[in-house]
């Protein structure tokens, strides 16, 4: 029932989500949608505060009501993915030199919340918007005037205040405006909590990218030697366990393969190399195993678990692969060196297959020998 409840909660959530930010594509899209809705339903819900109350005449809760609208106008502008920099600075204006500066005048100046209204736009405006240089220049220069001009106008000409009809109206309208302020500052803090975790997911996506590329070789994408040495070191110390293990690794060379450079120049050798390491990849990567570079044209298999007769398979089917696909120079050839048994040390297990593609270059290339025991 608690797990059926909260799914309700959170389609209701994502629902009014929806409603408020449409097809946000960032954080900070759904924040300026967000504070200009519940800003346009504060001069909405403080207009009529003002009406039912009788706080100000009706000069006063029309304007309020007319900013509002242009708030709620400017909102569903941005909500329908239009550019949004301009229109959240048209807002902020708009607060800042119009609505603010009325609440001063008829909610009794300093002795009214307009200040606390100004800190809370303030904080938006600095905050949030992204917006260029010049445009965070002016916003902070009519932080200054306006505010300034007000307190300055409230001390020279008092009379131009009009007071609160009493105390209850005075409290009444405290109340209103706190609560108002509380509502934007949450959709603030809420939208940079999204905006933090937004940012920290990039971050953590980058950090997987560096550290996947950290282990790639570049030209080919297939594990690079310290990678592939470390993969391959791993299972070696699983061979000082009491449960023997079995695996075969597998050392690569193509032949003749600074005569193709010479010949067809390395921009065509490195055609040549990412070739043999796409074949490599596609024919390892089903049978569990791993693929890497070792350097120049040297490449290595890891096959866990693997014996001769699934070592077999896999040079076979490469081999043909590559016939299959002759490059401009021909079928690309290879010599190989297998070694089965992991060693207890992977220098030592390393040793054993190198030797066996020695054997194989010594008995004229294109062919590929298998060490099945430890010598």
């Amino acid at each position: 029932m608690n797990d059926a409840n909260r799914n309700i909660g959170q389609r209701l959530i994502h629902r009014w989500h929806w409603l408020l930010e449409g097809d946000a594509e960032s954080p900070e899209q759904c924040m300026n949608r967000s504070f200009l809705f519940c800003a346009a339903l504060g001069c909405f819900a403080g207009g009529l505060l003002n009406y039912l109350g009788g706080l100000t005449d009706m000069f006063y809760i029309v304007l309020v009501a007319i900013i509002g609208s242009a708030l709620l106008a400017i909102w569903a502008y941005l909500r329908r993915g239009h550019y949004m920099r301009h229109s959240t600075m048209v807002g902020a204006c708009l607060v800042i030199i119009g609505l603010i500066p009325l609440n001063w005048i008829y909610n009794q100046g300093l002795d009214g919340p307009s200040l606390l209204l100004f800190m809370l736009v303030a904080g938006y405006a600095f905050g949030v918007l992204l917006v260029p240089p010049w445009q965070r220049l002016l916003i902070a220069a009519l932080f200054l005037v306006v505010p300034y001009g007000l307190i300055w106008s409230h001390y020279r000409w008092p009379d131009w205040i009009d007071p609160y009809p009493s105390p209850a109206a005075h409290a009444m309208d405290a109340a209103m405006t706190y609560t108002i302020c509380i509502v934007l500052l949450l959709v603030m803090v809420s939208g940079f909590f999204r905006r933090f975790e937004s940012e920290q997911r990039l971050i953590n996506d980058y950090a997987e990218r560096l550290r996947e590329a950290g282990l790639r070789d570049s030209l080919t994408g297939l594990f690079n030697h310290g990678s592939f040495y470390a993969l391959v070191d791993g299972y070696c110390r699983q061979e000082n366990t009491t449960q023997p293990v079995r695996g075969a690794l597998i050392l690569y060379d193509l032949d003749y393969f600074k005569n193709v450079n010479d010949s067809y120049g390395h921009v065509y050798g490195d055609t040549t190399l990412k070739f043999f390491a796409r074949v490599l990849r596609e024919i390892v990567d089903v049978r569990g195993g791993t693929a890497g570079r070792c350097g120049g044209e040297e490449f290595a298999v890891f096959l866990p678990e693997a014996g001769p007769s699934e070592v077999e398979e896999v040079d076979t089917l490469l081999r043909a692969a590559c016939e299959a696909q002759p490059l401009e120079h021909g079928p690309v050839r290879f010599s190989g060196g297998v070694a089965f048994q992991p060693a207890r040390t992977i220098e030592s297990w390393m040793e054993r297959a190198d030797n066996a593609l020695y054997a194989a270059k010594c008995r004229g290339r294109n062919a590929t020998v298998y060490r099945t025991r430890a010598e």
